[in-house]
């Protein structure tokens, strides 16, 4: 019900915070049913961590964030939930927006792994007005191949000024580390 209250084509900005309870999937995917539906929708400030969403709602809130047009602002805390690489990677791939200009994203303690990170590197290496990235993905399973395509992407960004990474506790070694790092210079 709740997310059916959002179906509002006029809304341009967002902030919805669901932590630490017992929704999943069904709430996930009606939440990115109603979210595609906001084609002017400019910012978006999206917490779900702490809950029990999982692929499904990844799969729909990417593609919700797919047909959102206008997106120039986006924060999305999934942390603590059961999202893996196969909610991630469309998540990820929903976030393949130019128009995007800031992103806050923070997927940590999940299932998630390079299958994800490279598709998020993928994706923000098309962000060609992204001027500030937060991303936050510890304790997840990322590891080189997220570290190379996550630095590729940092470098492609030609109007980055802030960038800020968390990666801590993750399978990510020298070989990534040195792509990642370079994509900072």
């Amino acid at each position: 019900v709740l997310s059916a209250g959002l179906d509002r084509p006029q809304l341009q900005d967002l902030d919805l915070r669901i932590c630490d309870c017992e929704i999943g999937d069904p709430t996930g995917v009606a939440l990115g049913e109603a979210l595609s539906k906001c084609l002017n929708m400019s910012s978006l400030h999206l917490e779900m961590s702490d809950t029990k969403i999982g692929d499904e709602s990844g799969i729909s809130l990417g593609q919700a964030l797919r047909s959102l047009p206008k997106i120039e602002k986006a924060f999305l805390t999934l942390s603590n939930t059961k999202l893996t690489d196969v909610g991630g990677r469309v998540l990820s791939a929903g976030l393949d927006r130019p128009q995007l200009q800031d992103l806050d994203l923070r997927i940590c303690d999940c299932e998630i792994g390079d299958p994800t990170g490279v598709a998020l590197g993928e994706a923000l290496s098309k962000c060609l007005n992204m001027s500030s990235l937060h991303l936050e993905m510890s304790d997840t399973k990322i590891g080189d191949e997220s570290g190379i395509s996550l630095g590729q992407a940092l470098r492609s960004l030609p109007k980055i000024e802030k960038a800020f990474l968390t990666l801590s506790n993750t399978k990510l070694t020298d070989v990534g580390g040195r792509v990642l790092s370079a994509g900072l210079d």
